[in-house]
């Protein structure tokens, strides 16, 4: 047991650093995605903005597109978090709020990470972001919310609210979160859009 131990505390510290150094070749790539757009950005100027070699960050990355994976892989996990929060925290809520929470929530997210947002839907569409897989997903915790809410329905119904609710909610947290007029106040957007949901939600109990 104390050999085992002994080894357990000397690969601990190997992994902490080996993600310490994913997690700055990341921040680096981030930075250089939002200042200078994906397409004049190589992996050698993200290798030097990280302060280490070529070779160093190939041992983590095989090539540029990798480390876009990752990068999208990790935003549509964070919206996807912030999305089942604000479920699980609306349960209690009337829908309105509670589809307020949830709005507020991804336009957050989205706001925190506009500059690489902004340069990965420069070289492709949102849905090429993996959004339309990060849709399927809110549709299944969206029709649970549903059923919470309304009781059993009709599948076909079920569908179509869910369908509703998470297009309106992706394109309005979309819209309001980076494109939203510089007069025009983001809260009372959200607000106003719960609100309409609300009212149709309430209209449907």
């Amino acid at each position: 047991m104390m050999a085992e131990s002994r080894s357990n505390s000397r690969i601990r510290p190997k992994q902490q650093r080996a993600k310490e150094t994913r997690d700055r070749i990341l921040e680096s790539a981030t930075q250089l995605f939002a200042e200078r757009g994906v397409d004049d950005t190589s992996t050698n100027r993200i290798a030097a903005h990280a302060g280490m070699s070529i070779g160093s960050l190939y041992r983590y990355f095989a090539d540029k597109d990798e480390i876009l994976a990752e990068l999208r892989s990790r935003l549509l996990a964070e919206l996807e978090e912030q999305f089942t929060a604000a479920v699980l925290t609306g349960l209690s809520l009337d829908p309105g709020e509670s589809f307020a929470v949830s709005l507020r929530g991804i336009v957050h997210a989205l706001v925190e990470h506009r500059a690489l947002v902004r340069a990965l839907t420069a070289r492709a569409a949102l849905d090429g972001l993996g959004f339309g897989e990060l849709e399927r997903r809110l549709l299944a915790l969206t029709r649970a919310y549903l059923v919470h809410l309304l009781g059993p329905l009709p599948d076909d119904e079920l569908d179509v609210k869910a369908y509703v609710m998470v297009g309106v909610g992706l394109a309005s947290s979309v819209r309001i979160g980076l494109d939203a007029p510089a007069n025009l106040d983001r809260e009372r957007l959200v607000d106003e859009t719960a609100a309409m949901v609300g009212n149709w939600l309430r209209s449907a109990s």
